[in-house]
């Protein structure tokens, strides 16, 4: 007999089948597909290369700017991209820092916080941002990831006040770490959530833990620290200023965003991003994409990704669970992320949502705990995981699918369209020439096509090759 409690079941088999599902089958495009988003083979890859001893210096040589960002930028998850690369001898296994992010953060959700595996990867996987970084070796997704882990202690450390004890504070520690030493962007939100996780310890006369939260800083912050110490500048390339004071590099920092928006205040740029005003229709297929690029002169450059609909639903959500709160632990966790939202939408480049996808990972997960904690859990959590599961099958659809199976090139298919092989078979071994065919240039260097030996120089556009000979 088919009773309410054999529905409930079986829908949830169902629900944990379609999650194992569409992770799986994002791993066999990972494992099949080269990441092609233009920073991928920019500068991703290429600094993954060097760090793991790929692609050395003495076969393929940065342009002035990549090598700056090479000695500036933070690092980790180019080192584990490399460390991946190396270990399995395929480029495309850089793509599994960002993919198995994502159940490792759910496994944290599920050991700290008690919510099921499968309803953090539902809720994770609608995202759009989340789905088309899973496959790519673009850093934001980790390092949001792990930045979201931190902001979610600080929220529980506030709104359901208990022990933190060493594990919780090691947990911290580590997310920040990796947050902090992947993203520079995320600084600001690292910064703050440990403060307020100090400021917690001090009120609890836990002198002893805040202090080595405070000891823990210079780990958590090395790039920076190690920018300053080398340059003089802690984010080293960028040209920037504070308090009057000017700190030197080669590039200004990155600013964009559509024309109506121009001269909008940040907050409400990252208003019409969450909304996805003026962006693609549902119709087409790029909707949703890595780095979110539209023409510079349309309504909808750089904006979205978070799927608008989404959005509104896990805020109504929240609103829902804080209202019907008795004992007002939903309400200062609604509190909480009121607090991370007005400091995530004054930050730089706010509109550009992978750059934050922190704040919408921080929403579902608060929703997912919080239903955890209701008394009528299942059916919160059957509410939420079909409301999630709805939500990732459209961005599927609106997607065709593209990054959930393989629908990109191998390596193999790479060096075959997109490498001129007439133009490398004319150089000479022991050779030095110039690539400026960004994002491909690294796959014209000599370990990719053994056992040939010859150095390229990497460049933007053809007036920085000089004059080295140009392929």
């Amino acid at each position: 007999m088919l009773t309410r409690a054999n529905l409930a079941r079986v829908s949830t088999w169902a629900l944990r089948a379609l999650a194992a599902l569409v992770l799986g089958s994002i791993a066999w495009s990972s494992w099949h597909d080269v990441s092609q988003a233009w920073d991928s083979g920019y500068y991703h890859l290429p600094f993954a290369a060097r760090l793991a001893g790929i692609v050395r210096s003495d076969a393929y040589v940065f342009d002035v700017e990549n090598q700056a960002r090479f000695q500036g930028f933070p690092l980790l998850g180019e080192l584990l991209q490399g460390i991946f690369w190396r270990i399995t001898g395929r480029v495309q296994a850089a793509n599994f820092v960002a993919l198995l992010s994502i159940p490792l953060f759910a496994w944290t959700l599920r050991k700290r916080f008690d919510v099921p595996l499968h309803v953090s990867l539902l809720a994770l996987l609608a995202i759009p941002l989340v789905m088309t970084h899973a496959s790519s070796c673009y850093v934001d997704l980790p390092a949001n990831l792990a930045a979201s882990v931190v902001v979610l202690l600080a929220i529980e450390a506030w709104a359901a006040p208990r022990d933190i004890d060493p594990k919780t504070l090691a947990l911290a520690i580590g997310c920040a770490a990796i947050a902090a030493n992947m993203k520079a962007l995320l600084h600001v939100i690292v910064a703050l959530a440990l403060a307020a996780i100090f400021v917690r310890l001090l009120k609890s006369k836990e002198r002893k833990k805040a202090a080595a939260l405070a000891a823990a800083a210079p780990l958590v912050f090395f790039t920076p620290l190690k920018d300053l110490v080398l340059y003089g500048n802690p984010y080293f390339p960028l040209k920037w200023s504070l308090l009057g004071h000017a700190f030197r590099g080669t590039e200004a920092p990155y600013s964009a965003s559509p024309p109506w928006l121009e001269h909008s205040p940040e907050p409400v740029r990252f208003v019409c991003s969450l909304l996805e005003i003026g962006i693609r229709p549902m119709t087409d297929p790029r909707r949703w994409t890595v780095d979110q690029w539209m023409p510079q002169s349309s309504t909808g450059n750089r904006l979205g990704g978070f799927f608008g609909a989404y959005v509104i639903a896990n805020l109504l959500v929240l609103a829902w669970l804080a209202w019907r709160d008795e004992g007002r632990i939903a309400r200062r966790v609604a509190a909480g992320f009121g607090v991370f939202t007005c400091v995530v939408s004054v930050m730089p480049q706010a509109h550009e949502l992978r750059y934050y996808l922190s704040w919408m990972i921080v929403l579902v997960s608060v929703n997912a705990w919080l239903a955890c904690r209701e008394t009528s859990r299942s059916a919160f959590i059957f509410g939420i995981s079909w409301m999630a599961a709805a939500a990732m099958l459209v961005v599927i659809w609106v997607t065709r699918a593209d990054y959930v199976v393989p629908s990109g090139s191998s390596l193999a298919e790479i060096l075959q369209h997109k490498i001129d092989e007439k133009s490398v078979a004319q150089v000479r071994d022991g050779a030095k020439v110039c690539v400026d065919r960004p994002p491909y240039s690294l796959y014209y260097a000599a370990p990719f096509h053994a056992p040939r030996r010859y150095v390229v120089q990497e460049a933007e556009a053809p007036g920085e090759c000089g004059r080295e000979p140009q392929l």
